[in-house]
């Protein structure tokens, strides 16, 4: 009997619990981007933009919702480890922890691995502090996690892709906060758990989709602290061959002016977003994301890090897409820009806005 019912569980969870990223229905999806609104006068900071290869909507639902877009594609990490099957297994990362922090040693990044040994699984990177709260759908969403603009990418990946995911997170050094990886997986999942310390690859890896969509991971260079390299963003644009605008968090201690290095790509600060919800400044902006500047090249990054001699001297990393239609979205969103030509003190000195905390 109790063969009877293990077999059926398993049955049940294969056919609700498949590991993949979903939508707001709880369809299956092959990726999708969101871009959170801070918490401003008009926003509740809960609202946010769905992105994927059909184009740009309105989010329907809260972001926190228990039936919203993440807790559908988390579904499968709410509940007992003693529930799991042994074909599954999870990793959450990042250096803001639910109730902690990780030493600095490790990468500023934050993320979710949930995968299925014999079938599919999903990396979601973002930028959102001690998120995942909780493994459970009405309190996975950290009440901190309203105040600020974040970004989330997910996609779903064959499981043979995690050998190079999870050697992607042992070059920015994701602190594995809570995990479950059988001793079966992949040898380099085993690794991230175990924190080992592996030195960064800086070139891009691809890395395919269920569906055939290519995306490409990197890690920034870790040579050393006047390097160039050390900025994810700098790194990048001598990468794709492009001048980079970047989003990063305004109130980043010592935030860094753009790069405007002779010949070398620019990497220009948005310092105003605006999007189909609102506008909103930088210093209200925790996402990080970047798009090429030059009208023909369709790069754009969801990443991990901010711009500042803090950061410079940390690990970190991006996920990238090549796709002209995901490029013009995101270009869009720059509004007012540190461009080379127009940099000024006040630029300089958002670290002094009253946005920022103390």
């Amino acid at each position: 009997m109790w063969k009877l019912l293990l077999t059926f569980s398993l049955l049940c969870w294969t056919s609700e619990g498949s590991v993949t990223c979903r939508n707001e229905n709880n369809g299956e999806v092959d990726w999708y981007i969101l871009y959170k609104t801070p918490k401003t006068n008009t926003l509740q900071g809960v609202e946010y933009l769905y992105i994927d290869s059909q184009g740009m909507r309105r989010g329907t639902k809260a972001i926190n919702d228990p039936q919203g877009v993440l807790a559908n594609t988390l579904k499968t990490l709410f509940q007992p480890v003693g529930s799991m099957p042994p074909s599954f297994g999870f990793i959450s990362y990042g250096d803001q922890l639910p109730k902690d922090v990780a030493s600095q040693n490790f990468g500023h990044s934050k993320g979710v691995l949930l995968v299925n040994e014999s079938g599919t699984g999903i990396w979601l990177l973002h930028s959102t502090p001690k998120f995942p709260y909780a493994r459970d759908e009405n309190s996975f969403w950290p009440s901190t996690g309203v105040k600020n603009a974040q970004t989330f990418i997910c996609v779903t990946f064959p499981y043979d892709e995690f050998r190079k995911i999870g050697k992607h997170l042992q070059y920015i050094r994701a602190f594995p906060f809570d995990h479950r990886i059988p001793g079966d997986f992949h040898t380099e999942l085993q690794d991230v758990v175990n924190k080992a310390d592996v030195p960064p690859d800086d070139n891009f890896q691809q890395l395919t989709s269920s569906k055939r969509s290519n995306f490409y991971s990197i890690a920034k260079n870790h040579s050393s602290a006047d390097d160039d390299g050390e900025d994810l963003y700098v790194n990048i644009a001598q990468k794709v061959s492009s001048d980079l605008l970047v989003q990063t968090w305004g109130c980043q201690m010592g935030r860094d002016t753009s790069f405007c290095k002779e010949n070398k790509f620019k990497v220009e600060n948005i310092n105003t977003t605006a999007t189909s919800l609102g506008q909103w400044n930088n210093t209200k902006d925790h996402s990080k994301w970047c798009v090429a500047k030059d009208p023909e090249n369709n790069w754009m990054c969801v990443a991990d890090v901010n711009r500042g001699p803090s950061q410079y001297a940390r690990r970190g990393g991006a996920l990238c897409i090549n796709d002209k239609k995901i490029k013009d979205i995101f270009q869009n969103f720059a509004n007012k820009i540190e461009d080379c030509q127009n940099r000024s003190l006040l630029d300089i000195l958002n670290i002094m806005n009253p946005d920022c905390d103390p």
